[in-house]
């Protein structure tokens, strides 16, 4: 394997790993910030850290007036929208089950992608399919009520959803801009959309501690901006399937922190659930050795 390609590797494990422990740094933020409040601050942080960057890699690249509506349009479901029900998913029940849900998205995006853009749904993505939506439903099955972790799961489902109406939004400007300037402008408009919202919620700013203040720090530049930075980098050098086996380890790194770190535990059910939904997706986007690595069209997972 190329240098290159190593480097690419290991910034695609760096994003998985900050990926992974964003999970529980929500699961403790969320307790003091209400959610679209948490969503505000975490993205207020990512958009200076991104402008930055942005403007020392692409001076020159301006968002052009057409572009507007359908930027800002992702922005609000990409970053609004995806947050406000992420934040109450992770609120109403654990961060472990929650990243499992999340790792159902590639199977509906490839779903979706199928109906709207006449994809073809081979043998191979139709296991994946249906092993996933068997992973998912061991997942939630154990524990469905209409308050409490139920309303969790719902909440996740909702994430997943609006992530692929997102992710269908976002794929025509792909032609027109890099993966750093549609990352930079959505969180810009995303991050605007967010303010009204926040004003009507209540914090407790009498709880806010050390520990809550970095989780803050973490979840905004590490992982909304650090992170989108070498998940880009990665997906250039190794192409969307390759980076998408990868993301599926984002679930295990979150399973096993919360169990060491925030003492959650998941039942044997949900656990062979979880393996299920990361073996589903793995089938689903699997076209040949990692090893055989090249460049390929860009995509966001």
């Amino acid at each position: 394997m190329k240098k290159e390609n190593l480097l690419a590797v290991g910034a695609i494990l760096a994003a998985v790993v900050m990926w992974g422990f964003s999970f529980l740094s929500i699961k403790i933020t969320v307790a003091v910030f209400p959610p679209m409040t948490l969503a505000l601050l975490r993205f207020l942080i990512a958009v200076v850290f991104l402008w930055g960057v942005f403007k020392w890699q692409e001076p020159t690249t301006r968002l052009a007036k057409k572009d507007y509506p359908i930027m800002a349009l992702a922005g609000l479901f990409g970053i609004t929208l995806y947050f406000y029900f992420q934040n109450n998913g992770v609120k109403l029940t654990t961060a472990s089950a929650a990243s499992i849900i999340i790792a159902f998205i590639p199977i509906m995006t490839l779903l979706a992608e199928t109906i709207f853009f006449k994809g073809r749904l081979t043998p191979q993505k139709i296991w994946g399919v249906i092993l996933s939506v068997i992973g998912v439903c061991l997942v939630v099955g154990v524990d469905v009520r209409w308050s409490g972790s139920g309303m969790g799961y719902l909440m996740m489902f909702g994430a997943a959803v609006v992530w692929v109406v997102y992710s269908l939004i976002t794929k025509p400007l792909f032609q027109k801009y890099s993966q750093l300037a549609i990352v930079f402008y959505q969180t810009l408009f995303g991050t605007v959309v967010l303010i009204p919202f926040a004003l009507f919620e209540k914090t407790n700013w009498h709880m806010v501690s050390g520990t809550v203040l970095s989780n803050l720090i973490y979840l905004g530049i590490f992982c909304s901006a650090v992170g989108y930075y070498v998940y880009m980098y990665a997906l250039d050098k190794l192409g969307p399937n390759v980076t998408t086996l990868f993301l599926n380890f984002v679930p295990v790194v979150a399973v096993v922190a919360g169990c060491l770190i925030l003492g959650e535990r998941l039942s044997f059910v949900q656990i062979i659930g979880g393996l299920l939904v990361l073996t589903a997706v793995t089938i689903a986007n699997w076209n040949g050795p990692v090893l055989k690595i090249g460049h390929q069209n860009k995509s966001i997972f």
